[in-house]
């Protein structure tokens, strides 16, 4: 069943689903190490934001504007 979903999802919305899937783990895992700092914690939950979002924009880009220039 699961196998029959991802072949009707197309690969924008399983990047969608990646992506929210990675923020979600990555401060996680960041907001459970007892080894770093919370000023450290801060700086690697803005640090997973940041980049997530930039790999959403280019992601965007990729799939929706690139198309619409050929």
């Amino acid at each position: 069943m699961l196998l029959t979903i991802f072949c009707l999802m197309g690969l924008p919305e399983l990047g969608v689903i990646v992506w929210i899937a990675v923020l979600l783990f990555g401060i996680k895992a960041v907001s459970q190490n007892p080894v770093i700092s919370r000023g450290q914690k801060i700086l690697w939950m803005l640090t997973i934001l940041v980049l997530n979002w930039i790999g959403l924009l280019w992601y965007y880009y990729t799939f929706y504007m690139n198309d619409k220039k050929k």
